[in-house]
C-alpha cells in the first residue's frame, strides 16, 4: 500500500505514528475503498440493465457484485474447539 494513499507525506511520519493512529488511517483508507467500489457496482448494474432483458431475471445489486463485510462464517463449533484451545493453552502455562 502506497504511503501516498494514507495521506503520509514521508516514510519519517510513517516511523513516528502510532500503532493507534495507523489503524485509524487504514480504516479510514478502507471506507474510502468501498465507497468507490459501490459507485463501479452502480455503474456496472446499470450497464447490464436494459430493455432487452427480463428484469425477473436479473441479480439484485448485492449478489451481482458483493462489497464489504459478508457475515461471519464462524460456526458455533469453531468457537467451542476456540475456546478448548484456550483453556488448553492456559493449562499448559500454569504447568510450565
Amino acid at each position: 500500500m502506497a504511503l501516498c494513499e494514507f495521506g503520509v507525506p514521508s516514510l519519517q511520519a510513517v516511523y513516528d505514528m502510532t500503532w493507534a493512529e495507523f489503524r485509524i488511517r487504514l480504516y479510514g483508507y478502507n471506507r474510502q475503498q468501498e465507497k468507490q467500489w459501490l459507485k463501479v457496482r452502480e455503474v456496472a448494474y446499470a450497464s447490464i440493465v436494459g430493455p432487452h432483458l427480463d428484469p425477473k431475471k436479473l441479480p439484485t445489486k448485492d449478489k451481482f457484485m458483493p462489497i464489504g463485510k459478508g457475515k461471519s462464517t464462524v460456526t458455533e463449533r469453531m468457537k467451542d474447539r476456540m475456546h478448548q484451545a484456550i483453556k488448553e493453552y492456559h493449562k499448559r502455562q500454569k504447568n510450565g
